[in-house]
């Protein structure tokens, strides 16, 4: 089964996508963390975003693993765990300058997909039910209005000890979305037929009850699952 899980950043696609796979018994693609990991890699070698031929090869030669801890997702490039250097201020402005050059995204589109053998996979991101999992089983689109995606993320980053005027997080989620609808490779947009889910007032328990509630009504398998946690 594949299940695919789009929206803007701040929508809570990260949290409940891990909270279903779990449910499930199937792995978690953060495509975000994919991006991110890239991004913290060119930084920290110092490469040119727009030198193709370096940053390709950063790219051919991923070793990149995720490991689920009990609240969240860890990520190692060859071993080493960077997850608290992926959300930090010097690389989040950054990720577009990988995420939307079509280059690069056609190089992770083949380790994508392959995250969802043979177990199937609930995949997040900003284009999984579009590009990479055009075919999915369910797909959904979590959303939420900016002024509240960006004040998760003012939180987020007080708590790991990054704080930043609401007004700068506010401005960078605006200027996110706006590349990430934009773009020409892959845009942000709501796949066909996904099902959409308006998140500024549903806790992460509510959105992903909801989810596995409308999985559970085309899977006959689930149905009895689903009635346990009703």
């Amino acid at each position: 089964m594949i299940i695919t899980i789009d929206g803007p950043g701040g929508s809570g696609k990260s949290t409940v996508s891990r909270i279903l796979a779990r449910r499930l018994g199937v792995p978690c693609l953060n495509s975000g963390y994919i991006y991110r990991a890239v991004t913290l890699l060119v930084l920290e070698n110092g490469d040119s975003f727009e030198d193709h031929e370096a940053v390709s090869k950063r790219i051919d030669g991923l070793d990149l693993t995720f490991r689920e801890d009990e609240d969240r997702t860890r990520v190692l490039i060859a071993g080493r765990d960077v997850t608290d250097r992926l959300k930090d201020p010097d690389v989040t402005p950054q990720v577009f300058k990988i995420a939307n050059d079509s280059h690069y995204r056609k190089l992770l589109v083949e380790l994508q997909r392959r995250c969802a053998l043979p177990r199937g996979v609930v995949a997040e991101g900003r284009d999984m039910g579009t590009v990479i999992f055009p075919g999915a089983d369910h797909k959904f689109y979590l959303d939420a209005s900016a002024e509240e995606r960006a004040r998760r993320q003012h939180r987020d980053l007080v708590r790991k000890g990054h704080p930043k005027p609401f007004e700068e997080v506010y401005a960078e989620v605006v200027r996110r979305d706006a590349h990430d609808r934009d773009r020409a490779a892959a845009p942000l947009r709501v796949p066909e037929g996904a099902t959409v889910i308006d998140t500024d007032a549903r806790s992460v328990a509510e959105v992903v009850e909801l989810i596995w509630s409308t999985i559970a009504s085309k899977e006959p398998q689930l149905r009895a699952e689903a009635s346990k946690h009703a």
